[in-house]
């Protein structure tokens, strides 16, 4: 493989696009990127169609990522979360909230877990308690989403593109090794100030590992990234090596996420995803 496919592979393992519903099928530009090494996509749908468009994902890819927000039921456990989620198709839950109860983010993950949905804690802003993201470190929580908050005192720069707030805090401070995942790029605060390929640069040389693209981002978009991404290599500002390590915690992860485990109770049928 030449150095520039390499490095074209190596962009797509560290991407996760969003896939809208359009009756069970992906469009074209996802389909490629999953030829490419794209790990999987967000699923930006509810009921029967989020079902469906996760089928599409995995008829494609049979051990792809497939992320969800999840239910959206107040109080639900990680037990009853993962079973609308594994109804949906979906083997990673994108939107685990911090507990505000000494223990609540650790019995969550767990129970999440323990039924083969990986949990992706957040938003992350090294900023406030940090007791829930070392709770869900300590129960081993697969993913931690970086967020769209600025850090305080690293000029104001998002979490999710602050080293400080990524490789300094949470793998520092709190020795978390899992996957970090950035927050959508889609965010009007990331594409007004950095654009969403120079935010996904900056998020990778911060040390985000999976970088999300909002359900507004297409074809051109990936290609823009890969240009700046390939640009920024050449140039020294984002090594290589990142990518590389970046890429083999998310292939680690989805060798997690596509392992069985434990079946979960049937959803209630007033699920938010089923």
């Amino acid at each position: 493989m030449n150095a520039l496919r390499r490095l074209t592979t190596l962009v797509d393992s560290c991407l996760l696009p969003t896939a809208r519903e359009r009756r069970g099928r992906l469009p074209e530009w996802i389909l490629r990127s999953l030829e490419s090494g794209t790990p999987g996509a967000a699923v930006d749908a509810r009921g029967p169609a989020a079902r469906a468009t996760a089928d599409a994902l995995r008829a494609a890819l049979p051990d792809a990522l497939t992320g969800h927000h999840g239910p959206d039921l107040p109080g639900s456990s990680g037990s009853a979360a993962a079973a609308d989620l594994v109804a949906a198709g979906s083997n990673l839950h994108l939107a685990v909230r911090p507990g505000l109860r000494a223990d609540e983010t650790r019995v969550f993950v767990t129970d999440l877990q323990t039924h083969g949905v990986a949990a992706a804690l957040g938003p992350f802003t090294a900023d406030g308690s940090l007791r829930p993201f070392a709770e869900g470190a300590a129960a081993g929580v697969r993913a931690i989403t970086a967020g769209h908050a600025p850090v305080p005192g690293d000029e104001q720069l998002p979490a999710m593109l602050s080293a400080r707030a990524v490789t300094g805090v949470l793998r520092g401070d709190l020795g978390y090794a899992g996957v970090v995942v950035s927050d959508a790029l889609d965010a009007p605060s990331i594409v007004d100030g950095w654009g969403v390929p120079g935010a996904a640069v900056l998020a990778w040389i911060a040390g985000v590992d999976l970088v999300r693209l909002g359900p507004s981002s297409g074809a051109g978009v990936r290609d823009a990234i890969q240009a700046a991404a390939a640009r920024a290599v050449a140039d020294g500002d984002l090594p290589q090596w990142r990518l590389e390590e970046a890429a083999e915690r998310v292939a680690r992860l989805r060798r997690w996420a596509s392992e069985p485990r434990m079946p979960a109770a049937e959803p209630a049928p007033t699920a938010g995803t089923g």
